[in-house]
This record gives structure tokens, sequence and C-alpha cells, in this order.
């Protein structure tokens, strides 16, 4: 790329609405420059456009600065410097002359940078400071091609700060910046909202980011609210927390194609890191051809903050948030969340009482339904076919661990086909409750044979199948690596033990399990039997599970 058409670089943003990938690479010392171009030259072959040098300890250097003026010249991409002060998370703690100097020197550099970040802190508080970045700006503005431009940006690593508006409307003001900036670190997934209302409303190029979990929508959404550019990772060392790599944005996300019309989904849960619907669902996006991408979306456990998340993702039209798949805890509340909000619950989330998809339909309305039922009967059913049964349901002793939606949807299914079901759980009064909602809720649908029991009676009795619905096990959850189910109860080959937990792909329960001779069905088949009733109810399309047998197989860990 010639010098020219780099420093062009805001105007080709600004018209056109292309957002660019910078990869953000940190260079501590002057014996780590050569190891920083040499990953910036492979962010560049993964898609970057730009890279961030970020010299916050390397300008406090006696050679910091033929280091730095080195990066610019060699840099493989256009590039930003960036010396972060303390006080906005970096880790420059010199003086403001030891920082104009690096600005001096890398600006005299042949390339020289197409930006440099100033804060906007630095800018107003230190005369010094401003003076030089309005000088930097000032020459910039007089159109010398090879003049960097000045970032003008604030950070809060602490949450949203006060008076957001109030500071992006002074740095659009401002004729010094050519670049707006603000980072702020999320509190909960509505903060992408006003990242993305701020880029809606912009009055010059703009980047707004939230770091975090919480973040990562604004990042990978930056395209379609007309970001200037969103920030990367090059490998393990990112600049703030948060960032994807370079190839997971281009690769995974589908970065350059994201657009206007890209339409969002959510899989909601707490916790959610360890979810895999985000791979498994972008992935048939992506093989249908269907312009959307979904996020996992952490919500604390209970209605009220699942209730605003919802109503805020839903309402914020220019979002184009058309469902979300729900996974424990919230399983309940997506069938109150639907209600309230005056859509239509499917007969089988109504028996249920619980659903773990909300989605639209045709004319907006929202609609909530359960796919659990159908993929715990599905893979169960192929799990007993490969053990050389016939799937058959009917007559079988099953009993289910949990008294929560997934719970729920294991006793309905299985209950609907024929089964006898025993619900169990640590408190013998949530199963008892479950049970007895069953038995008035089914109005005149066949009568299910379920019972309750108390988790530790289940040593006393036989079944044929029985399924874990419990987060017992889960890595990241509260209970990682225990086995649910007490040692006392019976295993051996004629028993089938199902897991709805996939990460681990085995669990304790499962490893135990296989010990005895029990045959086993990991919760990775159930995900993928009910995220294809899923996609279905969100696309009206079948997703193309199995076109790549790989790609649908159980993760490794």
């Amino acid at each position: 790329m010639c010098v020219a058409h780099e420093d062009k670089l805001t105007s080709v943003a600004y018209s056109f609405g292309v957002t660019f990938i910078a990869v953000a690479i940190p260079v501590a010392r002057t014996d780590a420059v050569s190891r920083a171009l040499e990953s910036a030259q492979a962010a560049k072959l993964h898609g970057a456009d730009l890279v961030e040098w970020r010299v916050d300890t390397l300008a406090e250097d006696s050679h910091g600065s033929s280091a730095i003026v080195r990066l610019v010249q060699e840099s493989p991409l256009p590039c930003i410097v960036t010396v972060r002060d303390e006080s906005e998370g970096g880790a420059f703690s010199g003086s403001d002359d030891e920082r104009i100097a690096v600005w001096r020197a890398a600006s005299k550099a042949v390339p020289p940078p197409a930006y440099i970040d100033v804060e906007l802190s630095t800018y107003h508080a230190r005369d010094s400071m401003g003076n030089s970045a309005r000088e930097i700006a000032r020459i910039s503005n007089m159109e010398k091609t090879d003049a960097p431009r000045v970032i003008l940006s604030f950070h809060d690593f602490r949450g949203r700060p006060p008076g957001l508006s109030s500071r992006v409307a002074e740095m659009w003001s401002d004729p010094g910046s050519a670049i707006a900036k603000v980072v702020w670190t999320a509190r909960t997934a509505r903060d992408n909202i006003e990242a993305f209302e701020l880029l809606a409303s912009r009055a010059k190029p703009t980047i707004a980011l939230c770091m975090g979990e919480h973040g990562l929508m604004s990042r990978v959404l930056a395209p379609k609210f007309g970001g200037f550019l969103t920030y990367a990772r090059a490998d393990d060392h990112g600049t703030a927390p948060g960032q994807p790599t370079v190839e997971e944005l281009v690769h995974n996300w589908g970065f350059r194609s994201i657009d206007q019309s890209t339409k969002v989904f959510g899989v909601i849960a707490y916790p959610v890191s360890h979810s895999r619907s985000p791979e498994i669902h972008n992935r048939w996006f992506r093989a249908a051809n269907f312009n959307a991408r979904l996020f996992a979306i952490a919500v604390a456990p209970s209605w009220e903050p699942f209730k605003a998340t919802l109503a805020e993702l839903f309402g914020y039209a220019p979002l184009d948030f058309c469902g979300v798949a729900v996974s424990m805890p919230h399983k309940e509340n997506a069938i109150r969340f639907v209600k309230e909000f005056g859509g239509v619950i499917e007969q089988s989330a109504q028996r249920i009482g619980a659903a773990n998809t909300i989605g639209k339909s045709a004319d907006g309305k929202l609609f909530a339904r359960n796919t659990d039922a159908d993929g715990v009967v599905e893979s169960l059913a192929n799990a007993m076919r490969r053990a050389g049964g016939d799937g058959d349901l009917r007559g079988k002793r099953i009993a289910i661990l949990g008294a929560g939606g997934a719970a729920r949807a294991a006793a309905f299914g299985v209950g609907s086909r024929g089964a006898s079901v025993v619900i169990t759980n640590r408190t013998a009064s949530k199963a008892k409750k479950i049970a007895e909602e069953f038995a008035r809720a089914l109005g005149d649908a066949p009568a299910l044979d379920v019972k309750a029991k108390a988790l530790s009676a289940l040593s006393k009795e036989r079944f044929d199948v029985i399924i874990n619905c419990t987060s017992v096990g889960m890595d990241g959850g509260p209970a990682a690596g225990q086995n649910p189910l007490p040692a006392e109860v019976v295993l051996d080959e004629h028993v089938v033990v199902m897991d709805a937990v996939y990460a681990p792909a085995k669990t304790a329960l499962l490893l135990h399990a296989e010990q005895c001779g029990a045959k086993c069905v990991g919760g990775w088949e159930m995900l993928i039997a009910q995220a294809a009733h899923q996609f279905e109810g969100w696309t009206g399309k079948r997703p193309l599970v199995g076109a790549d047998p790989s790609a649908d197989a159980a993760p490794s860990r």
C-alpha cells in the first residue's frame, strides 16, 4: 500500500462505510521490535488493515525513540502509535516531554504513522501535550499527506464513564481530532447498544467499543453501525480485555461480510463462556448463506436482568435482534418474557413450562418454543439404536436428575413417547412440584407417568435410562468436575446414561458410567439435535448437519 493511499484511510472509511481491523501489538522493550514486526506481518496475512504499536514502556527507554521509528518505518501495515498513560489503563508513567519526544520522532519517520492516539484528558489538561497534539493535527489539516492524524480517545476500565455523551460530543467538535474514540468496560450486554447509538449519530469518524466479556458484540458488529475500526489482538497478549484475534474476526465471525442488514441472535445463560452455540449456529448461518451472527450473552440468574436485557436487545430496532437460545437458568424466564410482551407460547413450551428458544415470526411477534424435548428424544433414541435396540422408549423406566427447564423438557419428551419417568432432585419438593405441574398442565394431552423422588432414593431402584439435566460437572460451573449421581445407584451394561452437559465432553458422570459398563450419551449430540430445531425456527431452513462430519463432532475437551 503506497503512502498516499495509506493516508486516505479516514476518508475512505467515512465515505464508503469500510470498517478496518487494527491489530494491537504491545512492544515493551527494544529487543522485542523484530518479533513485533513479525507479528504484524502475520496479522496482515490473516486480514488486518492497520497495526497499533502500543509502546507505553518502550517510550520510557533511553533508546525507545529509535526503536519506535523502526517499528513505524518497517511496519507492514499503516500504523497507529500509542503511548497509553497509566491513568487510562496503559503502562506509561514517564514525563510529558518523553511522550512528546516519541510523537515527534514517530512523525518524522519515513513513512510516518497514519495516526497518533492521544487521550482526551491529556489533550486538555496538560498544555504541552495538548499543544504538541494540536500541532500534529494542524500539519495534517494542511493536507500534508505525510503527516499523521490524531485519534482523540477516552478509556474507562471500571465501567461506563459518567458524562459519556458529552465527552464524545467534545471529541466530535474538536477540529484537532480526525477520529473520536471511546472505549469502556461493559457491565452488561446492554452497554453495546449505547456504543451502537454513538456510532449511528457520529459527527465524524468514530470508534466506540466495549471491553470485557460483555463487549464482544460491539467489536464484531462495528461494520453494521459504521465504526471506523475495531481492535484485535495478534496472540494471547492483547491490549484490552475481550479482544478477539484477527483470524477469529475474519474467519470465525465473517467480519468482512457484516453490513447493515446483518441479523443478530444470542444465547443467554449464566455462566455462558462454555457455550458452543455461537460456534454451531454461526457455522450453520454461513453454510446456509444466511446473513446473521449469534453471540454468547451472560445474564445474571434472576428475572429482572433477563427481562431488561432482552427488552433492550429486541427493542433497539437498528440491531435487528431476531432471536435467542435460552439455557440454564433462564428457561422458565423465557416463557414469562414472551407472555409479558404479547407473544405466542407454542404448545410444547406451554406444557413443559419452559422454553429454550425465543424468535420472531414474520409479523414481528415473539414466539417461545422448546426444542430440548425433541433433542433429548432424538439423541437418546439414536444411542439406543447404536446399541442394538429399536430406539422405542415405550415402557422404559427413566430417571431424570434436576428440577429446572431442561429437566422439564426431558420429562415431557420421553414421557410423551410412553416412558415411565421419575424426576429426582436434591430438594425433593422441587421434583414433586414438576410432577404436579405436569399433571395440571397437560389438559387433553395423553397422561404422562411422571413421579417425583428424592435423589437419595435412586439407589433402591433400577432404571433403563438416567439423564442428568443439572449443571453439575459443567466446566465453569459451581460444581465442575463433580458427579451428580449417588455412588450407590446401580449402573451396568443394561443402562443408558445421558448427560446434558457437553463441556467437558466426558463429564465425571459419564466417566463413572463407562467404568460401570453402561452405554453413554454425551451432551453434544443432544445439543446439536435441539440446535437444529432452533435454527429451523429462526431461519425456516434445516441446517446442513453432517455436511462436514468433523464440524459436528463432539468437542475434545
